[in-house]
């Protein structure tokens, strides 16, 4: 069997920014053909290839994508509070599985797996002035960023057609991830009014499982979607 390297893989984020913490939702996406090839990876590398995914399946599939994203979160903290990593903890990984993933292999489906990363800042960084936060994605990737609606947007960086809207929710900064895969908000927060945050409303499911240690040399090299969606790396080679 062979899968088209990076063929069925889509990739979107949307990231909020609290007073003392931030939320990272990455939401992937396969429809058409490409929801056979990633149920098909399922059903081989996860299963039992008998054509069908079941709902262990389905829960090994989920254990080990979020072990390999906290993974490159531990080898490179994404979160950049005031030009330093030192300041934001991840706190936990979670995720809601698409349940179309459920059932025959050669059934075409729209699927979306969304998993969810939240993070402390151990020092409040939205103080009154200026501040800045940056995060490392995967570049030419969609994104979206909450802000409090106290924040004026100094400055943007790596962020490839950014806009900036503000209402009463909040600002939000759109574009995609540049070709660096490194995005920069300079921004300022205006005098000393109440903190408030957008959190995204998502059922999410939090399975425990074990840690997956990567030895290859070569891991750091890697490109952060195949760094967490294993199902890319196994793309570029042929498989039975």
């Amino acid at each position: 069997m062979t899968f088209p390297v990076n063929a069925s893989f889509t990739w979107e984020n949307n990231i909020t920014v609290g007073r003392d913490k931030v939320q990272w939702l990455y939401t992937e996406t396969y429809a058409g053909v490409d929801s056979l090839i990633y149920k098909e990876y399922i059903d081989v590398s996860m299963g039992n290839s008998d054509g069908f995914i079941s709902a262990w399946e389905i829960l090994k599939t989920d254990v080990n994508t979020r072990s390999a994203l906290r993974n490159s979160i531990f080898e490179q903290m994404d979160v950049i509070v005031n030009g330093s990593s030192e300041y934001a903890v991840l706190t936990d990984v979670n995720s809601l599985m698409s349940p179309e993933l459920l059932g025959p292999v050669m059934q075409i489906e729209v699927i979306q797996n969304i998993y969810t990363t939240n993070y402390r800042v151990v020092y409040p960084f939205l103080g009154t002035g200026n501040s800045s936060v940056g995060f490392i994605g995967e570049k030419n990737t969609s994104m979206v960023i909450n802000m409090p609606r106290e924040t004026s947007v100094n400055s943007i960086e790596g962020i490839d057609n950014a806009s900036v809207s503000n209402d009463e929710e909040g600002v939000r900064i759109m574009g995609s991830f540049g070709p660096t895969g490194k995005a920069t908000v300079y921004f300022h927060l205006r005098g000393d009014e109440h903190i408030t945050s957008l959190t995204p409303e998502v059922t999410e499911v939090n399975l425990s499982g074990g840690t997956q240690i990567f030895e290859d040399k070569k891991y750091h090299d890697l490109p952060l979607a195949e760094r967490i969606f294993p199902s890319l790396g196994i793309c570029a080679h042929d498989s039975t």
